[in-house]
């Protein structure tokens, strides 16, 4: 177990070891403290809420008790006014101007008394036949209920021997309102409904009067009262009817939603219980209410545990964000504490990396005092000193080439010299010596250039002429064979190229491009500055070469071995270019078979005065 762990630690780097130790440490104690800070305030704050919300439900109940004994008050002073006591006691016996007299003086003494409170919309007063006298109200929309609605109260009402009877219109019952105008005067709300008997001064029953009362007079007591995000207060009666609600979603005059909620109410009123946990539309919720007996309603808030959760974890919030903190402070120290240590590993790695793959200039910038500072101090010094040995290597394996070239490049292949020669003899012989003369100084030109001493750039013009000799000689021995053409920029003929780079290129022309082909060939050869740059396309309209017979030519170091002027290959020049003047100049070549083949140097442009930093055969 011991070493399977030591070996998984192992795997790991420096910094991460120690980075996941400190977090490890500094989690376990902020997580314990904070779990435990957590529980203890939510207890705490979920039994603040409840008392608090108990409290504001006494406080809502008081309120809306105070408004319900106010207008059960105003029905009382209805009931015994001498408008309402003539007026049922002699009903039947008035005649239509009579009735229509008394309903207006009843229209008018309660006009004074509601006018002004806004609180009661209608008031209808019912003889003991049920005739009904609108005694206040908006006498263009008439306000009307169901006959069997109606009924109901009237039974209800009698049964309460005089006292008050707290209902709610049937929302699902047309004729209970008015039309859509007056649902838009009042705001689409119901109306609640306070029902009495009247009776005369004698004791005996004279009628009934129902009163209406806008729902939202009594909504506006607790409309404003807001226990917290996600909570809801309303009042439902014994039935479970919703009397009104600070939630659009809680429709009034419906049943509540949840059926069980007015059974857990009664319970707990009898328990004397004014708050208590309960399951809501399926979630945990704090229920707290009050109960009014004279109209038989709760007043009930519903607090989310959501919530009540949500505020302790606001505490809990505080530790957490005091816990990140130090975490992150733990985590920024032991950061910088193995970065010191995991830094300078990881340069000397990658050093050593960059070693591995050949650079040599790698070096290490640590001036500490400590061992890993050391460290990098000798691998620096240990790097500088593979350096300069692979270097001193390097300068000698390039003298070497250098001398190897030039060797090569001094060498005259005697097949070559011994077919130039018999071409003398052989034109001697037939010809009276016309050409020889010619023949003989073009020879010698090329034998002066290729076994001089001297500098191994020489001017463009004199490369050209070497070009020129060659081709002269050429010219007698494959008679009427090839024509050339030149296109040199004057501005160019001065330049200083490397000697005999122009000659293997034309030779390689006329042997592989234009002796094979049948007919007379062609050779161009230009010459152009670009830039600091020099272009020499020398193009044949020889037969031409695959890309196998491309890629051959230029991997032979040497062509042309027994009928050539030298043994120089294409590709020796090429290397001879790059090894004196860098990788960027060197020879491109295009060929289609049967078509053409262009041969393109690039070189620097060199002048005279320019041309002695390569006197000694070696690009710097």
């Amino acid at each position: 177990m011991g070493t399977s762990l030591n070996r998984l630690i192992r795997k790991m780097k420096i910094l991460n070891r120690l980075v996941i130790s400190f977090a490890i440490l500094s989690l376990i104690p902020l997580s314990i403290t904070g779990i435990f800070a957590y529980y203890t305030s939510s207890e705490a704050i979920k039994t603040k809420i409840s008392t608090s919300s108990i409290e504001l439900m006494n406080q809502v109940s008081e309120n809306i008790q105070n408004e319900l004994s106010k207008l059960e008050n105003d029905s009382v002073d209805i009931a015994f006014s001498d408008i309402i006591q003539n007026t049922l006691t002699d009903f039947d016996m008035m005649d239509e101007w009579r009735r229509n007299d008394a309903e207006l003086k009843m229209q008018t003494m309660l006009a004074k008394r509601f006018s002004f409170t806004h609180s009661v919309s209608d008031v209808l007063v019912y003889t003991r036949k049920k005739e009904k006298i609108i005694a206040y109200g908006d006498v263009n929309f008439k306000y009307n209920l169901n006959l069997d609605f109606l009924n109901d109260i009237f039974e209800r009402t009698a049964l309460n021997n005089g006292a008050p009877l707290w209902t709610i219109e049937n929302r699902d019952d047309e004729e209970n309102v008015r039309n859509s105008n007056y649902r838009i005067t009042n705001y689409g709300k119901v109306g609640i409904l306070l029902a009495r008997s009247f009776k005369s001064f004698n004791g005996l029953p004279i009628g009934y009067m129902i009163m209406r009362i806008d729902e939202k007079h009594i909504l506006k007591k607790f409309k404003d009262t807001n226990l917290g995000q996600g909570s809801d207060i309303f009042i439902i009666n014994g039935n479970g009817t919703v009397i009104t609600s600070q939630n659009p979603e809680i429709i009034s005059a419906k049943p509540y939603r949840d059926h069980s909620l007015i059974e857990e109410l009664k319970k707990n009123k009898e328990n004397d219980s004014f708050s208590f946990n309960s399951t809501v539309s399926g979630k945990r919720n704090l229920i707290a209410y009050n109960y009014i007996p004279s109209a038989d309603w709760y007043v009930v808030s519903i607090i989310p545990f959501a919530y009540l959760n949500d505020e302790s974890a606001k505490t809990s919030i505080y530790i957490i964000f005091l816990g990140i903190f130090c975490f992150l402070l733990a985590l920024i120290l032991s950061y910088y504490v193995s970065k010191s240590i995991s830094k300078p590993l990881k340069h000397l790695v990658d050093s050593m990396n960059n070693v591995k793959i050949g650079n040599l200039v790698t070096r290490i910038e640590d001036n500490s005092s400590d061992e890993l500072g050391k460290a990098a101090t000798n691998f620096n010094h240990m790097v500088t000193e593979i350096k300069f040995l692979i270097d001193e290597v390097k300068k000698k394996e390039k003298l070497k080439r250098v001398a190897e070239l030039n060797t090569l490049q001094a060498q005259i292949n005697p097949h070559f010299l011994s077919n130039s020669l018999n071409t003398v003899r052989w034109l001697a012989n037939i010809q009276k010596a016309e050409s020889i003369s010619s023949i003989i100084t073009s020879l010698m030109q090329l034998l002066h250039g290729c076994m001089g001493k001297g500098s191994v750039l020489i001017s463009m013009r004199d490369e050209i002429e070497y070009v020129k000799d060659y081709l002269n000689i050429m010219a007698y021995r494959d008679y009427d064979k090839f024509k050339v053409h030149y296109e040199m920029e004057e501005s160019i003929l001065d330049s200083h190229i490397l000697k005999f780079i122009l000659q293997p290129i034309v030779e390689n022309c006329l042997i592989h491009g234009i002796q094979p082909m049948e007919g007379q060939g062609m050779i161009i050869i230009k010459g152009y500055r670009i830039g600091e740059d020099l272009k020499i396309v020398i193009t044949d309209n020889g037969v031409g070469m695959n890309n196998n017979a491309l890629n051959n030519l230029m991997r032979e170091a040497s062509a042309n071995k027994n009928i050539g002027l030298s043994g120089i290959g294409i590709r020796n020049v090429d290397e001879r270019i790059k090894l004196y003047f860098g990788e960027k100049y060197g020879i491109a070549i295009q060929s289609i078979p049967n078509l053409y083949t262009t041969v393109e140097i690039t070189l620097p442009a060199v002048g005279e005065e320019d041309s002695g930093q390569y006197a000694e055969g070696a690009y710097s």
